[in-house]
């Protein structure tokens, strides 16, 4: 075996675990950091994904404890970081990774459930973290001053008529309210979902948004859901209505997802262009992004989405005569 073919294995991983610190100590872009471990999934090679992980909880955790050099009191903060992005990254690697995931769990557990799976406990992981910053006086400054400033802004924007009541407080209220209310749980499953779609792009298992479906029984979920948040409303029961949000935001996004994938199956008919399915998509793809406009659209294609519960809207492409007689 020579040099270049035993340290190949070693950069792939060694590589993925640098770029994953980066952008979890970038800050702004700390929600992508999975994409590279989606991307080295690609390869199916167990070895290699967990070598990365590893790699990466060392560098992290190093760079964090030389962090506390600076500011001691911070260590509480720093462990739940390290110990959250550390969980995020083995939940993915044993639920979604495709080499690793399908020898784990039978594949007839579709993958669209695990990746709910991942986000309820992802979401879990995250709530200690949550916690010590609500509790922590510098942390909370933190988000005070930054809420301040968006107010100011906000104010600044605003006429005349609203001036005096925007105010931090009421800002960092209404973001508790949606974190609490589907914010952090819609963001893990967007996290886990995206990455999970990139490491099956080389797979056998790969996902296609056009055979995309969500079970049935998933609209008598979608109904409790619902009908929780009106309950938790009427008899202010914070706790459920916290739930039905939870739940209601999760599943209205996959019927989303359902309806994206009856538009681009339709795209998908013979009798379309080339050119006249690209002009279509990108034609999608600027109404999804408009403002104003995008409300209609994004409601639109989730109500398709719910419709393919009673309605067949994907039927078999047929471009000439049938081939069986008298039909």
């Amino acid at each position: 075996m020579t040099f270049r073919t035993r340290i190949v294995p070693f950069l792939y991983p060694a590589f993925t675990a640098v770029v994953m610190v980066l952008l979890v100590r970038s800050g702004l872009l700390t929600p992508l950091f999975l994409l590279p471990l989606g991307l080295l999934g690609q390869r199916e090679k167990k070895n290699e994904v967990f070598l990365a992980i590893l790699l990466m909880v060392l560098i992290n955790g190093g760079l964090s404890i030389g962090a506390l050099r600076t500011d001691p009191s911070a260590w509480k903060l720093i462990a739940a970081d390290t110990l959250y992005v550390s969980a995020l990254a083995l939940i993915f690697a044993i639920l979604l990774i495709p080499g690793i995931a399908l020898r784990v769990f039978s594949s007839n557990f579709r993958g669209t459930y695990r990746v709910l799976l991942a986000s309820v406990i992802g979401t879990l992981f995250l709530l200690p973290l949550v916690l010590l910053s609500m509790y922590d006086e510098g942390v909370a400054g933190l988000f005070k001053k930054q809420a301040e400033t968006i107010a100011s802004m906000l104010t600044e924007m605003s006429q005349d008529t609203v001036q005096g009541t925007i105010s931090a407080d009421i800002i960092l209220e209404l973001l508790k309210s949606v974190a609490l209310r589907g914010g952090l749980f819609v963001s893990h499953l967007m996290l886990f979902g995206f990455s999970a779609f990139l490491s099956r792009q080389g797979s056998k298992y790969r996902w296609v948004l056009s055979n995309f479906h969500v079970d049935f029984i998933m609209i008598w979920f979608f109904s409790c859901f619902l009908l929780a948040i009106l309950a938790g409303y009427v008899f202010n029961i914070s706790i459920l209505e916290i739930a039905g949000w939870n739940g209601a935001l999760s599943l209205a996004l996959l019927y989303f997802l359902q309806g994206l994938g009856i538009v681009f199956f339709n795209l998908s008919h013979p009798m379309i262009s080339r050119s006249g399915r690209f002009l279509l998509r990108t034609l999608l793809l600027v109404l999804l992004i408009s403002p104003g406009i995008n409300a209609i659209v994004l409601t639109g294609v989730f109500l398709l989405g719910v419709a393919e519960n009673w309605v067949s809207l994907r039927r078999p492409h047929i471009t000439g005569p049938s081939s069986t007689p008298g039909m």
